[in-house]
């Protein structure tokens, strides 16, 4: 969770705002005459209480407690009183009712002349429960008992097992062989075996994973693992190579399908199965519906897709690869007449958020992954998103809208072209430098065609700009005339180049009128030679009013009047700088 370093009174309001919830809990005191305030008649000490709340949140996402607010009214408690010696007993009270120790952080803060108490419980990498062996997570606005499917769970979250190693112990007896004479253990499938090791062969002929036997292949590949002298399957091993009999023993390995119609009716689909059947099945049917939708682009005409194929595929492999294998829920496709929902069992791993999923990876299941790029059905870590980002930006759409509910996490992808214009010049970009547009312009592109005008600084704060490389990208489209400036000095704005947002023939007028500006500039320049004895970069834009982001447009029009023999160099300064002066 965010740390919060300075408590002000705004954030006070904020978090009354939101009433209890899974990180915020209330106290009116403890209701305890030896601790804070006044005791209440007919209460006994709540350390133990206290140390139930603080595990339950030490068990999710961590959290704070109020101590000094009234629950219903979140009115503050006259009666509470803020004593130092009492906050370190407090803490070490907590201490020693909870296992492993949770030390809480003190927060004095001051509201309307008097004090309240903010308990911060900081996030655990580890299981807590109670003095009492009591094991507690907090659920909405209250506490409940870890279920005892729920722990495997909690337990991958905070990165105490990493889920798909986890090994399973089946008691199933096999009676085959495989071509070497060894035995195929009761829960492995020898001809999902055999067509994984054909597949990686396929795509990767060099892999080490390609062992001579059936068991240093599977082995390698981190498929099984030895634990107490028995070789074990892993959790991975039984999703690639498992047979149904194994399989079954995960019933949420599933993907479930829905097509909804306008008309309001809808068709079902499920899959089941390895992880390959499934993603086969499931992207053969999705990319069976692709639909393409014509667009004019002044002489261009293109065929735009409502879900681009890498798109569609990509969110798939994400759902199958990152899910939380852990938990009772299935991944869930949900398309409607405008938009498509991809939801997977699970929260983003820990670093990674709604708004950073682009730029930083944590996967959830490495094992899963290694055996995905094998097979290239994935390739390195992040490169999804990056694939997603770029089709859909490239053909006019918008990015896809990530939504982390309790249990799972959605993405939408919407079917509409939002803008043709970023479309067009996709297209535009690639006539002009025989190559395909890459996703920094396009995140630059979009960011300024959405905002209409931006500063630097602006764009810097823009989701997903890659902010190391931005000053040379702004250069780059504007040099291409992609992107222009507006304003002057610190007031700069970048903008959608005129040119681009205009029909042909205004087009046409515009170039028009670009020549006639030029044509007064160069004259301008030779003006200001005829009373002078030469000119530079910084004292043309002076004159020609123009601004500091304007200087390579200038050094351009002194390249140009040196080759018309208007004007010559009278002399090269570092740093490339020239002084220009009339030809003799």
């Amino acid at each position: 969770m965010e740390k919060l370093t300075k408590h002000s009174i705004q954030w006070f309001y904020n978090l009354l705002a939101k009433g209890e919830c899974e990180t915020l809990d209330f106290k009116e005191q403890l209701e305890d005459k030896s601790v804070f305030g006044k005791a209440i008649k007919g209460f006994a000490p709540k350390y133990e209480d206290l140390a139930k709340d603080v595990v339950a949140f030490a068990n999710k996402k961590g959290g704070f407690l109020l101590i000094g607010v009234v629950d219903e009214s979140k009115e503050l408690n006259p009666d509470f009183e803020y004593i130092d010696a009492k906050v370190f007993e407090l803490v070490r009270q907590i201490q020693d009712r909870t296992t492993p120790s949770i030390t809480l952080k003190p927060h004095r803060l001051r509201v309307r002349k008097r004090e309240i108490l903010v308990l911060e419980i900081p996030f655990s990498q580890q299981m807590h429960r109670t003095s009492k062996g009591e094991y507690l997570i907090r659920s909405n606005d209250g506490n409940r008992a870890i279920e005892p499917h729920e722990i495997a769970t909690i337990q991958a979250e905070k990165g105490l097992i990493v889920y798909d190693q986890k090994i399973c112990d089946f008691n199933f007896s096999g009676n085959e062989t495989d071509k070497q004479g060894h035995p195929i253990p009761g829960w492995q499938d020898i001809v999902r075996t055999r067509d994984l090791w054909n597949r990686i062969q396929k795509e990767k002929p060099q892999s080490p994973y390609l062992k001579n036997s059936s068991y240093e292949f599977i082995e390698t590949l981190g498929l099984v693992r030895e634990e107490k002298g028995k070789n074990l399957p892993t959790t991975t091993g039984v999703l690639f190579i498992g047979n149904q009999k194994a399989l079954k023993e995960f019933p949420y390995n599933q993907i479930k399908y829905i097509r909804y119609y306008e008309d309001g009716s809808y068709a079902p689909f499920e899959y089941s199965g390895n992880l390959i059947e499934m993603a086969d099945a499931c992207f053969n049917q999705l990319k069976s519906e692709i639909k393409l939708k014509e667009f004019h682009f002044g002489l261009f005409r293109e065929y735009i897709e409502d879900y681009p194929e890498v798109v569609l595929r990509e969110l798939l492999m994400n759902a199958i690869a990152h899910r939380d294998y852990s938990r009772q829920q299935i991944i869930e496709i949900r398309k409607y007449p405008n938009y498509l929902e991809f939801e997977s069992p699970g929260h983003f791993p820990q670093g990674i958020t709604e708004t950073n999923f682009l730029r930083k990876t944590n996967p959830r299941n490495p094992s899963i992954m290694d055996v995905l790029r094998e097979i290239n059905y994935a390739e390195k870590a992040g490169s999804g998103f990056d694939k997603i980002f770029t089709a859909l930006l490239s053909k006019g759409k918008s990015l896809p809208k990530p939504h982390q509910t309790e249990n799972t996490i959605l993405f939408r992808v919407e079917a509409d072209v939002y803008s043709e214009k970023i479309a067009e010049l996709s297209l535009l970009y690639k006539q002009i430098t025989y190559k395909e547009i890459d996703l920094e312009k396009l995140l630059v592109l979009n960011s300024i065609y959405t905002g209409q005008k931006l500063t630097f600084q602006q764009l810097e704060q823009s989701p997903f700009i890659n902010t190391y490389q931005l000053r040379k990208i702004l250069a780059e489209l504007q040099e291409i005339e992609f992107i222009e400036t507006t304003g002057r000095t610190s007031g700069v704005k970048y903008i959608i180049h005129r040119s681009k947002l205009v029909s042909t023939e205004d087009k046409i007028s515009y170039s028009r009128l670009k020549k006639q500006e030029k044509a007064r500039q160069i004259e301008a320049v030779i003006r200001y030679l005829d009373t002078a004895d030469d000119i530079d970069n910084e004292a043309a834009r002076k004159m020609l009013n123009l601004s500091d982001t304007d200087a390579s447009y200038v050094s351009r029009l002194f390249s140009e009047m040196v080759e018309r023999g208007l004007i010559e160099i009278a002399a090269e300064l570092k740093h490339n700088q020239r002084i220009y002066k009339l030809k003799a």
